[in-house]
This record gives structure tokens, sequence and C-alpha cells, in this order.
């Protein structure tokens, strides 16, 4: 027999509710059951993943987080255009040309790498050991004689050239660009900028001997005096830093499209400076005083970008694995169990009755089972029984699996061989000659590539100013740097 009680039960579960309320984007998300995993990957910081704040609360404080890549290139378009590095250096469009002094179109998560890199081991990791492989095996000069290859060397150790150069590498790994200054005697002179440079773009000169400002970035250069003296190198924050190129010339000396400048901003944070970028706000640099290490160039364009620029999404779709492995793992172990309270049974006439419990013998039933301590025995009626509600084969199967394909997925992203990024190896052999280890070689002699160009090019000629009394930039070559290969 079925209780009265229990009638008004089941009828109060099944009235429909007459009250509707208007659903907006908070509440639904907090009502969820499940993570907005798209969500967190798109908009929650590196940081904030790491420390476990990716509640449902902190997505939607984070779509409106101030860091926000998303926010950052918002705020850029309406501020600055962005470069369109391949149309900029080599494509008219409607008879113009695209404005060249604008930011890498990934600068809006510049944050985001530098938190990879931060906080989490595999990237750090991955930066680290590539920047050894560059600067592990040694260097070499080489010179007409000994005797100004030994003074090359002290005046190198000297002006700290190769720690400067080791943060430098660190730096255009993470970032893709490593601007570092060069401090010497140098002068550029440059003409004042104005609010109108801006909204219309700065006159452009096409006097006799004038240089066309074709593309009316503000400040045009008016004069520089090249560097007679030497002090050393200054590494600067990647996040201030853009660079302004003139489409239609190229820079024969250096064989790449020509660079007029490279601008640094004061501030660094998103939300400064003002739309006015006057000489107040921002800081110009001729070529020869701000030095570039560019690494991972896309289409040829005039920046370079991260090393786990490719991999960051999954980088961060596999740190929410490691946040939810703890409570995938409890779920798994200590599985769903369902208690059912209530059976037939036969009456002393020999009748069969079902017996259907009220809403507090239930709740005193559960609150028996509850108050257990771990391991200690059930006991109960007859009319109770238990069973797991979905019975598996095993607590953990095929998460180990899952969690070892996302994590080759990063490892191959970041350029690490599996077994060279493994703490237990299990017996496992670390073969260089394996392909893997090949193409880290390959990448990292490309890599030293770039560092020896911009010695011989750039640094060697600045050292011997200071051996070379007269001595002017742009001599011929005395020195030259050679990086070992392992």
């Amino acid at each position: 027999m079925i209780s009265r009680s229990s009638l008004k039960l089941l009828e109060r579960l099944r009235r429909p509710s007459n009250k509707t309320e208007p659903v907006n984007f908070t509440s639904a998300l907090s009502k969820s059951a499940l993570h907005d995993v798209n969500s967190i990957v798109e908009s929650v910081p590196i940081s904030w993943i790491q420390q476990g704040r990716i509640r449902k609360s902190d997505i939607v404080r984070a779509k409106n987080f101030e860091y926000n890549p998303w926010n950052i290139t918002e705020k850029l378009k309406a501020q600055i255009r962005e470069a369109d590095l391949a149309l900029a250096a080599t494509t008219p469009v409607l008879g113009q040309y695209a404005p060249t002094f604008g930011w890498a179109d990934d600068w809006g998560w510049y944050w985001e790498y530098l938190d990879a890199y931060l906080f989490v081991p595999e990237v750090s990791y991955a930066v680290k050991l590539k920047t050894r492989q560059v600067w592990k095996p040694g260097f070499e000069f080489e010179t007409s004689s000994d005797t100004l290859t030994e003074k090359i060397r002290k005046e190198w150790n000297r002006r700290k050239i190769f720690q400067s150069l080791f943060e430098a590498t660190k730096n255009a790994l993470i970032w893709g660009n490593s601007y570092i200054e060069s401090v010497d005697n140098s002068e550029a002179v440059w003409e004042e900028g104005t609010p109108a440079d801006i909204a219309q773009g700065a006159a452009s000169a096409y006097t006799p001997g004038a240089n066309p400002n074709i593309t009316y970035a503000p400040r045009p250069l008016k004069k520089f005096t090249t560097a007679t003296k030497f002090y050393g190198l200054k590494n600067t924050d990647p996040r201030t830093c853009r660079i302004q190129i003139h489409p239609q010339m190229w820079d024969t000396d250096k064989a790449t499209v020509k660079i007029e400048k490279v601008i640094q901003r004061r501030w660094s944070g998103p939300l400064a400076p003002t739309a006015i970028l006057g000489s107040e706000t921002e800081l110009d640099f001729h070529p020869e005083q701000m030095l570039l290490l560019q690494f991972n160039k896309i289409s040829g364009g005039i920046y370079g970008y991260s090393t786990f620029r490719e991999t960051l999404f999954v980088l961060k779709g596999y740190l929410l694995m490691l946040q939810f492995l703890p409570g995938i793992v409890n779920k798994r172990a200590d599985a769903t169990v369902h208690f059912r309270v209530g059976a037939n049974k036969f009456a002393e006439n020999g009748q069969q009755v079902t017996t259907i419990p009220t809403q507090d013998e239930i709740q005193n039933q559960k609150a028996l089972v509850e108050s257990r301590a771990p391991g200690e025995d059930v006991w109960t009626d007859i009319l109770t029984d238990s069973k797991e509600l979905h019975s598996s084969t095993g607590g953990t199967e095929r998460v180990n699996e899952l969690l070892q394909y996302y994590k080759e997925r990063v490892m191959m992203g970041l350029g690490i061989p599996l077994t060279a990024a493994t703490l237990s190896k299990g017996g496992a052999e670390v073969k260089f000659g394996d392909l893997s280890f090949e193409l880290m070689e390959d990448e990292t002699r490309e890599h030293q590539q770039k560092e020896e160009d911009l010695v011989n090019d750039y640094i060697l000629p600045r050292l011997l100013l200071n051996l070379r009394p007269g001595r002017k930039l742009g001599d011929g070559p005395e020195a030259e740097i050679q990086l070992n290969v392992n």
C-alpha cells in the first residue's frame, strides 16, 4: 500500500513551477553542473589555472580581466591598428600601404607567455633547455691575429656580453622577440609628435634629398650620429616594444626590410599610454640603438613568435586536466552508490504488500550511512539495499592514457622529446640519434645562426670601437664569432 504522504510528495515533484526568470550568462553558468572548459581555455589566465581558480565565478571575472588577451587586443584596435606583417611589407592596399608601426598580432598574449614560463614546469624546462643548448657548447672568435682575439675576449667579458645574450636568448624563446639596447654614445634626433599625427598622419617630405614618409608614421628621424664608444647591452621588456618599418625600402647592408625605428612604451600595462602617442609616453630608438634577436618568424613577417605559441591552447587544456584529475580519480575510485529503502514483503495474512518509507525515514537512513567511519560496517534491516549506480571494471581506467596523450602533444609543440622531459624514465634509453632529437638539434642550430648574425653584424663592431681608436661602425669586419655545435 502507498501511504498518503508519499502520494503528496510525488504530486509536489510533478507539479510544474509557474515562476519564470530571465536567464543571463552569470546565473546560467553558476547553475550548470559542468565546467565551461572552452571559456576557461580562452579567457582564464594560466596563472589562475595553476592556482586552481577555475570556478564558474572565476570564468566570469576572467572575461572582464584587464589582462585578458581578447580585452588587450580590442583596446589595441581602438587605439593602434595592428600590423598585418606580410601585408605591410609587400602589398599595397587600395592605393595605400598598411600601417607599419603596429604591435605584433599576438601581443595581447604576451602576458600569457610569461605566465606559462613562470608557472608551468614543462614550459620552464623547455625554455631553459633550449637556451642551454644554444650556449653550452661554447663559442670561438675568428680574427686576423691571436692578439686581437685575446683583446676581444677581454672586452667581451668586461662588458658582460655573454650574460646579456644568454638572457636575451631566453626572452626570444618566451616572446619570440628580444629587444637589446646598445648602450653607447650615439644620438638620434626625432621630429616632435602631435596628436594630429595619430589622427591624420605625419606630413610627407618629398622635397629634393628628403626621405618620403609614406607610412605617415609620427616622429620621423631628423638626424642620427653613430656611436664611437660602446658600454654594454641592456635587455628590455619585449612587452613594451614594437617595430616600425618602411615597406618600400630595403636595407641593403642588413639584407632585410628597412626598419625605421623601434618604439618603446614607458608603461607596460595594456591600458597605458593614452591614444595620444606623443614623446611624453614613448621612446624612439634608431635601429643601431636597439638590437633585435627574433626566433620563429611566420610568413616572413617583421616579428618573431613565442616558441610555445602553437601549443598554448593545448597546454592550457593539459593544465585543466591536471586540475580536474583529483576529482576524476576520487569520483571513479569512490563510485556513486544507490541506496534503496523499502521493498515488497508478506503480511501475516500472506498477502504481498509494498512498503514505501516516508521522507523522514529515508533521511534517517541517509544520516546513518553518512555518519559511519571509513571502513565501518553498515547494519540495516532487510528492506534496505545498495549497489553501485554505474559499475566499472576499474577506478581510473584510461585516465593515464589520456594524460599521456595530452602531455605528448604539449611536449611535441614545445619541441622537446618526451624521453628528455621525463624524470622517471623507467629504463628507457635516451637516443640522441632519434628523429625527435635531430629536430631539436636542427632548431638549436637555427637559433645559433641568429645569434651569430647578431654578434657579427652588430656587437663585435661595437666592441672594436673600444679597441680601435678612430674606427667607425660599418668598417670592414675584423672578427667573427662561431658557436660550437653539440
